[in-house]
């Protein structure tokens, strides 16, 4: 039920394992799910490239924390995510 438990499926585009086709047929199977294809990322995203991984998972925990916590702001992991490499 994904009115009460979202679900977002990041697939990579050069993913050899979970291939693009696996993470459409998914987000297919799961009515309300929401698919991104991650241009330019593989598996393994958080290691292969960091900051281009939370250009994608940013907006996702962004969206989560905007429909549990209504105090947080949009942006607000984003720019927390930014300011642990200072």
């Amino acid at each position: 039920d994904t009115s009460f438990c979202g679900v977002d499926i990041l697939t990579g585009e050069y993913d050899g394992s979970g291939t693009l086709e696996l993470g459409r047929a998914a987000h297919e199977a799961i009515r309300g799910s929401r698919f991104t294809e991650m241009k330019g990322i593989g598996h393994f995203p958080m290691s292969e490239n960091p900051a281009k991984f939370m250009d994608y998972l940013a907006p996702v925990l962004d969206a989560i924390y905007s429909n549990r916590a209504q105090h947080i702001q949009p942006g607000a992991v984003k720019e927390a995510a930014s300011s642990l490499g200072n």
